[in-house]
Parts: structure tokens; C-alpha cells; sequence
């Protein structure tokens, strides 16, 4: 019997805690504490005659998140109940958007490791609040309610996906888009991003899909990839041998490399979901979306398109797409010529930033502007670049001019560089004759001289250019 081809069919859900100041539905601080049950209140806590009140902070999040995902965003703010008992979930029911989600049917871009570019497309993203953290120990469950009323958004894709490296890429894109948008940190590993997927496999030719499996809160990129090829593999291996695949939920073990059956799915939950009554419904206008809009200012798409145009290299745009503050930062210098300003940023701004702290740079955008013009008219060189910015870095009063004059800069030209070298190997031609068969000592040699002699206002490119070519000739 011929063994029959299977194609992966996958969608994930995702949900993103948001860094709003404080809790979905009351003033309780979102914040992570190191003492279980500190930020929380009456409305987290479940007690009758208590009433919910929507954060708009978190609300405009959404609206930032549904834009930059391309979707329809509803024209009205409406929340329903979600019923079920668990102890995570002290009113008995979570407040979401069941029926009128605040965004609907998107879509993002992503690249694959074969660059590949393919588009995902999104069902629906809606608010909801996060319930309490289960903390197992030994034989018993502890409960931390800091974390229940959190404010979240889930994010739902259609089955599009095929394969790991196309959900992996999926969920690195929202992670970067939510970092982009300063919607939420986005950590996988600290579960601020928890990543659901579901899973089935079809026939190839065949428009039926197989039966679905759920891995659950998986920790990072990387185990995303290992979890669904491990599913893929373990399913791919029942058919084959005439079994049947089970409805069930699993998790990632990431210990022991396996996805461990959790429990198992029968009939679908009916959580009886029905409009909340304690929120009426709020009007979401054409001006106050627009208005909320205005603080976009890019997303990592447009980022990406825009570094690309420029020939910027896949190293450097990665860099910057892993941080909106790098590119507010390359943004604000406006400098025209951006492939310099991102190669002298990183080479030498990103390291004394990462030395110190980017709260203490004093290195501003205008800064780095004046001194990337002064290189292009060829006041400075790259040597001096290097001593300029942690000059101005100790002390922000420093202008441009007052640190040039106290350093006495002064730029070499092509010639005058040729006649100092000249001058410098006559001056010491028994040396170099006595080590002519190891140029590069010589090389070395030489190029400290000429550093020596320029007090290192040289540029040592353009040094150990012209040093290369002399010795070759002798």
C-alpha cells in the first residue's frame, strides 16, 4: 500500500499581555510583583456589586494593533461574558468580544528562511482580561491573582499556515509588530506572548481537514518550530499505520524534546456567551480612530520596505526591526545619506549606549547629524568620529565646534599621507630591509609611525592602502 502525502494545516491563536498602567476592568496596577496576590482588588477578586470600568489605554493598544494588521476595525466597543467555573476565574466568567471583535479578517507579511514572502491571514483580534496564575508545587495548586483582569488581546489566524518555519516566522512578525507599536514587551519566555497552536494534516489534492490538536503556551521561536515538527511527524505516522489522530490538547516539553498530552477534547465547550450587561456598548467614531491612529508612526513592514529601497543589509535591518528605538532614533537624524548613518550608529553609537544605558546617552540625532556632515565634507574621518562621540557622550553641553577645536583635528589628505609614508620608510629602510619577507610586520610597523606622526588624525584605511602598495613595489 502506497504511503500517502500529508500537508500540514495550522492556525494560531496568540495572546499578548499588554503594558497598559493598569488592569482591563479596574485601577490595579499590571505590573509583574514578586509577591503573589499584591496588585489586586474587589473587581479582580470577584465580589458581588462590584462593576467593571474599560481601560482606554488599552483600547486605543487594540485600535494601534487592528490598523497595522490591516483589518476592519468595529464601529462600536462591545464586551461579552464568556461562562465557565475554574479557580483562575474568581467571578466564574471571563469578560471578551465574542460577538463584535475589534478587529476583523487582516493580514500580515511574512519572510520564511528561503525568503519566501507569504501572507497570513487574520480572522478577528479582541480584547479580553487575563485570569490568575496557577503556581504547581508538589501535590498541591497555588493561585497568584496579579496576573487575573490583566488586559490582553488574542490574535486568531485562519488555517493558513503549512509548515514550522511559516508559524515560527508568523509569531516572530506580532512579537516585532508589538514591540514596534510599544504595545506590550512581547516575551515569549516570561509569557507576556503565549503562543497556541492548532494542528491538523490533509490529504494533498483534499480539501479536509484532518482532526485538530492543540499544543499549548509555547516558550520561545525555536520550540515552536520543534513542537509542530514533532506533531507533524507523530501524526503523519498514526495514518500511516491506520490509526486515528485524537482530539486532544498538549504541551511542549521542551526538557525532554515531546509534546505531552494535557487532556483530552470530546464535545466542544458551550460557554453560553452572552453581551455584558455591567458595559454598555461605546461608539467608536470615524474622528476618535483617526485620532487614537496619529500615533503610529511606522510599522516594521513599511520599516522593512523602506530599508530595503535603501540597500540596507538583512543584518542591519533585522537589528532595527528587533528595536523601534533604534529607528525613532536613525529616524530623527534625517540624515540623507541613510546606509552611512546606520553603518556609523551601530559601529559606534550602539556601543556606548549598550555600555551605560540608553536612558544616559548624550549622543542625540542632531548630534550625530553634524558629525556625519562634517565627514562627508571632510573635516573628520572615522578616526575622529570614534573620539568625538564619547566626548560628547561625558558631557551633553559639548557642541560639535567646541569639541573639533579641543581635539585640533586635522585631515590628511591622499598626498600629504604619501609623503609622510615616504619620508617614513626612507627614515627606516634598514628595518624594512632587514624584515622585507614579512610584510605584514612591516606593514604593522609602518602604519604605527604614521599614526604616531599624525598624532592619529590619520585614516587608517586610507594608511594601510597606500603602505600595501609601496611595499609591493619594493
Amino acid at each position: 500500500m502506497a504511503t500517502k502525502k500529508y500537508i500540514p494545516v495550522i492556525g494560531i491563536e496568540i495572546h499578548l499581555e499588554l503594558n497598559t498602567k493598569t488592569k482591563m476592568f479596574s485601577e490595579s496596577l499590571n505590573a509583574f510583583s514578586k509577591k503573589e496576590n499584591t496588585n489586586i482588588s474587589l473587581i479582580d477578586s470577584g465580589f458581588l456589586g462590584t462593576l467593571p470600568k474599560v481601560n482606554e489605554e488599552a483600547v486605543k493598544k487594540a485600535i494601534h494593533l487592528a490598523s497595522a494588521l490591516n483589518m476592519k476595525i468595529e464601529t462600536a466597543l462591545c464586551f461579552d461574558r464568556k461562562n465557565y467555573f475554574y479557580p483562575d476565574l474568581p467571578k466564574g466568567y471571563q469578560i471578551t468580544q465574542q460577538f463584535r471583535p475589534i478587529g476583523a479578517e487582516g493580514f500580515i507579511n511574512i519572510e520564511t528562511d528561503n525568503n519566501t514572502e507569504k501572507r497570513i491571514a487574520i480572522q478577528r483580534i479582541h480584547l479580553e482580561e487575563d485570569t490568575a496564575k496557577q503556581i504547581h508545587k508538589d501535590e498541591s495548586t497555588f493561585l497568584d491573582y496579579n496576573r487575573a483582569g490583566a488586559p490582553l488581546i488574542e490574535i486568531v489566524t485562519h488555517p493558513v499556515m503549512s509548515s514550522a518555519e511559516e508559524a515560527a516566522a508568523y509569531v516572530d512578525e506580532i512579537r516585532k509588530l508589538a514591540l514596534f507599536l510599544k504595545i506590550s514587551d512581547a516575551r515569549l519566555e516570561e509569557g507576556s506572548l503565549r503562543a497556541d497552536i492548532n494542528l491538523s494534516l490533509k490529504e494533498e489534492g483534499s480539501e479536509q481537514f484532518g482532526t485538530k490538536v492543540e499544543i499549548k503556551n509555547i516558550n520561545s521561536i525555536s520550540n515552536i518550530k520543534k513542537a509542530i515538527l514533532l506533531e507533524i511527524e507523530e501524526q503523519i505516522n498514526l495514518l500511516n499505520n491506520g490509526e486515528k489522530v485524537k482530539q486532544v490538547t498538549k504541551r511542549y516539553d521542551d526538557k525532554n524534546n515531546l509534546n505531552k498530552i494535557l487532556r483530552e477534547k470530546t464535545d466542544s465547550v458551550d460557554y453560553r456567551y452572552f453581551p455584558e450587561t455591567n458595559i454598555p456598548c461605546f461608539n467608536l467614531t470615524e474622528s476618535y480612530k483617526n485620532e487614537v491612529l496619529l500615533d503610529i508612526k511606522a510599522t516594521p513592514q513599511q520599516v522593512k520596505n523602506k530599508l530595503k529601497q535603501e540597500k540596507i543589509t538583512d543584518f542591519y535591518i533585522e537589528q532595527i526591526l528587533n528595536n523601534i528605538d533604534f529607528w525613532e532614533y536613525l529616524n530623527e537624524v534625517d540624515y540623507k545619506d541613510l546606509e552611512k548613518t546606520i553603518k556609523v550608529f551601530f559601529a559606534e553609537v550602539v556601543p556606548i549606549a549598550n555600555k551605560q544605558g540608553w536612558e544616559n546617552l548624550n549622543i542625540n540625532p542632531s548630534f550625530l547629524k553634524e558629525v556625519l556632515q562634517s565627514l562627508e565634507e571632510n573635516k573628520i574621518n572615522l578616526q575622529h568620529v570614534k573620539k568625538i562621540l564619547p566626548i560628547k557622550n561625558k558631557d551633553a553641553n559639548l557642541t560639535f565646534d567646541q569639541i573639533y577645536q579641543n581635539l585640533n583635528i586635522k585631515v590628511y589628505s591622499k598626498d600629504e599621507l604619501n609623503k609622510i609614508i615616504e619620508q617614513l620608510i626612507d627614515q627606516n629602510r634598514e628595518y624594512i630591509e632587514n624584515n622585507i619577507t614579512n610584510k605584514e610586520k612591516v606593514q604593522k610597523f609602518l602604519m604605527g609611525q604614521v599614526m604616531k606622526a599624525t598624532q592619529s588624525n590619520a585614516n587608517p584605511t586610507e594608511i594601510n592602502e597606500i603602505i600595501f602598495n609601496k611595499l609591493s613595489n619594493l
